[in-house]
């Protein structure tokens, strides 16, 4: 008789959690939606920015296409060490200039800057 009715209060307890699982999952969708109804348009500039900011690395800051075109002509890409990046944005175009290391033909690590517009 003890074992039934553990039983019986677990799958109670049981039943109870996903109901209340379901219900604040069903509350937070729809506090979801009244938040993107209540937000406001992005201005063009910020759209701008968004836009830019996802050609460069969240980790470290480079530049992804840059970092593809750097270690295609090194010698040994292995070697790339990202620096230091930053952009200028001028509107109709960016200015990227990164510092990175890496190995020489000579096996050397040396330090090169690059600025692209």
């Amino acid at each position: 008789m003890k074992k039934r009715n553990l039983l019986g209060q677990l799958f109670s307890v049981t039943a109870l959690c996903l109901l209340m699982i379901l219900a604040v999952g069903s509350t937070s969708d729809d506090d979801k939606k009244s938040e993107t109804k209540t937000e406001t348009p992005k201005t063009e500039e910020e759209l701008r920015k968004e836009l830019v900011e996802k050609h460069f690395s969240a980790w470290d800051g480079s530049h992804r296409g840059l970092t593809r075109v750097i270690k295609d002509s090194m010698n040994d890409p292995k070697s790339y060490e990202h620096v230091e990046t930053r952009y200028g944005d001028k509107g109709d175009y960016l200015i990227v200039s990164t510092t990175f290391r890496g190995k020489n033909a000579f096996g050397g690590i040396c330090q090169y800057s690059c600025r692209v517009l």
